[in-house]
């Protein structure tokens, strides 16, 4: 997820992500924690109201195909929330948490 933009920020090996657990009505674009077969993962949310079908979408430098959910597929497939916030690592041990 290093090419998303979550309030300016990208995702980057050692950063944390805030998830508003409450926030469950995502819409398209929005950047999701979902969990498919209980494996969570981190990605953009794309609904396709004419196919019957969402997108997860991995937006990374490198290539991870796209997860495609059709109706069939929902009853094992759980939004846990939208992410709102990117955590940069610290490079030291005062670890600074920018909101936005």
């Amino acid at each position: 997820m290093n090419r998303a933009n979550i309030g300016g920020k990208n995702i980057e090996d050692g950063d944390y992500v805030v998830v508003d657990s409450e926030d469950k009505n995502v819409q398209t674009g929005d950047y999701v924690l979902s969990v498919i077969g209980g494996l969570g993962n981190i990605k953009k949310y794309v609904e396709d109201k004419n196919q019957r079908q969402i997108t997860l979408v991995s937006e990374s430098k490198q290539f991870f195909p796209p997860i495609y959910l059709h109706e069939e597929d929902l009853s094992d497939y759980l939004v846990n929330g939208k992410v709102v916030a990117v955590v940069k690592e610290s490079n030291d041990n005062n670890m600074r948490y920018e909101f936005i």
